[in-house]
Parts: C-alpha cells; structure tokens; sequence
C-alpha cells in the first residue's frame, strides 16, 4: 500500500515568499483547522528530524496556503485527538519550509509561548497598579469539565478558568449546553496567581449588569417576558429579555402558564444587593399555550 502523506503547502513562487516571510519575522498569523489526520512527516525528536506517522492538524490559509502543525506542537495539553478543533481558528508561527517536499510546518505551542510571556507581563504591571479587573479580553473557549463545572478560556497563549457563576449574571442552568468549544468571549481578568501559573476569568464582569437595565424598566406599564419554568414546589419563572430569569407571580384571575408562554408582566420588586426581582403575569399578548394532555392521545 502507499504511504499516506502530505500535499504541497504551496503552489507559486508568491506563496513560497509569503511562508517565507512570515517565518523570517517570527509572525504569529492564523488559519483554520480543515482537518486532521494520521500522516508520515518529518517532525523534531531527540534532537534529529525523522520521518514518521503521528497525528497532524491540516491548516487553512488565506488563498488556499496549507500547513500543518503534529501533535506535539498544537497545544502544552495531551489531547486524545485533535478532532475537536476541527472548524476552529488557531495561531500560529511557522517553523519550518520543507523545500524538498515544498511543506510549511507550523507550530500553534510556541505561538502561545510568545503571547503568553507578553500577557503574563501586562497582568503583572496591571496587577502592580490595582488596574487588573478595568483591562477587557478576547478569548476562545478551549473545554469544559463537566465534573466541577469549570469552562476553560484561551487568553493570548494561555489557559485561563472560568466558574460556572462568572459566566452570566441571570440563573445558570445547564451549563454545558450553553458552552461551546472554539466561541469567542470577552472576559475580565479576576486574580492570578503567576507561581501556580493560573488566571481567573470572567464573562460576566465583562458584560453590563441587566439589575442596571431592571431600574430603567420597573415603571413601565407592562413588559415582555417567557415562561421558563413552571415548578409545582418553586413556582413560576421568567425569561426576561435583559438576560435575566426572575421569579413569577400570577393573580388568581390568570390563566396558569406552561413553558414557552410569552407574557406580558410588570417589575414588582428589585433588590440588586440579593440579585433579586419578582414580576407579576398581567397577560398573554399571544394567547396561551395548550397544556399538553399526556392521554390525550387516546381520545384522537
């Protein structure tokens, strides 16, 4: 059987010098992982180049321009394949041009090594100065842990953590559905802690409080809202277009909701220190839900 092998990085002279520059000037640039694959290349170990099959990340370059990055130089984590970042943006540097086999090897790890010396450096200064929660980020969530509900952020190189409840100032249900590997999110620093090399995130410092929003809303005739949960211990919530879920009330007049109901409410208390606030329903504007009928069917 044939090897399996890489294609070509390149096609023109034009390319050629385009890898070739940004290697010289050590650039970090980016593509997107098309693929990823088990193929023979040439890779670094022990200090000799060798030729052998290891799992490689397939990049995509603006005009067309391939590279690929092995294993061992995507990421500081062992991953038990990269396939999950298929379809995501990484950065990287290139490493090596291959101009025998015309193929640009590129590493996304030591592209993090030099983004994060110069981020470790700006939260120290920042930190030195009390100024380290003012500074707004750009992130890409790298995973998730389902067991202590930590999300994980890539911020310039390195890996930060966030709490399940520094993601959003309403109430965090499940977590996990609303958390999806390779999303862009704006985040805050919260502490660091360089010895343990760890930094603490947030998204939700780093989006407007929707309590500040409720002040503006709660002399407002009627506002608009969706039945989220109707529990027969807990009550009635509401999904309110700030952002934010809130308890419920009904009068006896009204018809009780189902989940998906869109109603018509007015702000009846709001207590910011407790993160707190009641609506009551004062209609339907697009008429109710039928309550499902579990043996319904039976009478069809």
């Amino acid at each position: 059987m044939p090897e399996e092998v890489l294609g070509q990085s390149w096609s023109s002279q034009e390319e050629l010098e385009t890898l070739a520059r940004i290697k010289r000037n050590n650039e970090i640039t980016k593509g997107v992982v098309r693929s990823v694959a088990f193929r023979k290349m040439p890779i670094q170990e022990n200090g000799r180049v060798v030729t052998k099959e290891v799992e490689v990340a397939i990049f995509l370059l603006p005009g067309g321009i391939k590279a690929y990055c092995p294993a061992s130089e995507f990421m500081d984590h062992d991953f038990k394949s990269l396939t999950g970042f298929v379809g995501t943006i990484q950065e990287f540097i290139v490493e090596q041009l291959d101009l025998e086999n015309k193929m640009a090897i590129v590493s996304v790890k030591k592209a993090d090594e030099i983004k994060k010396n110069l981020f470790w450096d700006e939260l120290d200064y920042l930190n030195q100065k009390d100024e380290l929660s003012e500074r707004l980020y750009t992130g890409v969530i790298s995973g998730f842990n389902p067991q202590t509900e930590r999300i994980f952020v890539k911020v310039n190189g390195v890996d930060c953590f966030m709490l399940k409840y520094d993601w959003d100032h309403g109430r965090i249900r499940d977590i996990s559905s609303q958390i999806e590997r390779g999303t862009t999110v704006e985040v805050k620093v919260l502490r660091i802690d360089k010895e343990r090399n760890m930094v603490q995130v947030s998204r939700k410092a780093a989006t407007e409080d929707p309590f500040e929003q409720l002040e503006q809303l709660k002399d407002m005739e009627a506002i608009a809202g969706k039945i989220s949960e109707v529990n027969p211990i807990h009550g009635i919530f509401v999904q309110l277009d700030v952002g934010l879920e809130v308890k419920g009330m009904k009068p006896s007049y009204i018809e009780e909701p189902v989940v998906g109901d869109i109603v018509s409410c007015k702000v009846r208390t709001i207590d910011k220190e407790k993160r707190h606030c009641k609506v009551v329903i004062i209609g339907y504007p697009r008429g109710k839900r039928k309550r499902k009928d579990v043996g319904a069917f039976l009478f069809e």
